[in-house]
Order: C-alpha cells, then structure tokens, then sequence
C-alpha cells in the first residue's frame, strides 16, 4: 500500500524505463517498506514487478470486505487455500468450524500479516 501511494506521489507512468527506474531506486533504498517488498520474487522480473506494483485495475480486498460481499452475493465462504496456511492457522484455532470462521481469520491475518502477502485464495458456494 505504501509503495503504491509513493507511485501515486511520483506520478510514476506505466513505460518500462520509469518502472525499471522506479524498482532501481527501492533496490538502493533503506526503507522499511522498500526492503520488505524486496522479498518477493515478483520483485526481481519486470512483467512481475509491474503486475505487482502498477496494474491498472487491481483491487485491495481485506477479510471483512470478502465476509460483506460474499454475504451481498449469497455465498458460504467454504475456506482459504493453500493447506499451509489453513494448517498453521489451525495450531491456534482447533475448533472444527474455526476454517469457515472469517472473523477468526481476521483475527489471525491481524496476528500474522504477511500470511496473505500475495493474495487472498479461497473457495465458496451458493447458499
């Protein structure tokens, strides 16, 4: 979110030589959130890079949002993928419902920021 506010502040166009510019400056820069988004391998290719950072119609959704518009569109939120995640998350939520849980999830997400870094996956059904 950070990075994408400083794109916005820099009016940093889509052509690839300002983005390669732009990912040149956070590669040198000290910043916390420069050096976190380093971690990423989306980091390190250009087509990546500018998916992650500069595409055009991407939406930022958190756990409440998915919880209000899966109840909007009548859906059962039937759980989040991969297994890695579901399987940590269930170290400390070991009631058999706490997978279709959103608010405890979102309690966790909380906990646990970066379990999410890349995006949101998950399965659901009409009700």
């Amino acid at each position: 979110k950070k990075i994408r506010e400083d794109i916005n502040q820099k009016d940093i166009s889509l052509n690839e030589r300002e983005i390669k510019k732009f990912r040149n400056d956070i590669f040198f820069s000290e910043q916390a959130f420069h050096i976190e988004i380093k971690q990423f391998s989306d980091f390190y290719s250009l087509s990546e890079f500018r998916d992650l950072l500069f595409h055009v119609q991407e939406h930022r959704f958190t756990i409440p949002k998915i919880k209000d518009c899966l109840a909007e569109l009548g859906l059962k939120f039937c759980g989040f993928i991969p297994k890695e995640i579901v399987s940590k998350f269930k170290l400390k939520n070991n009631h058999k419902d706490d997978p279709y849980n959103l608010d405890k999830w979102k309690v966790y997400e909380e906990d646990n920021p970066r379990v999410f870094s890349g995006m949101y996956q998950f399965w659901c059904q009409k009700i």
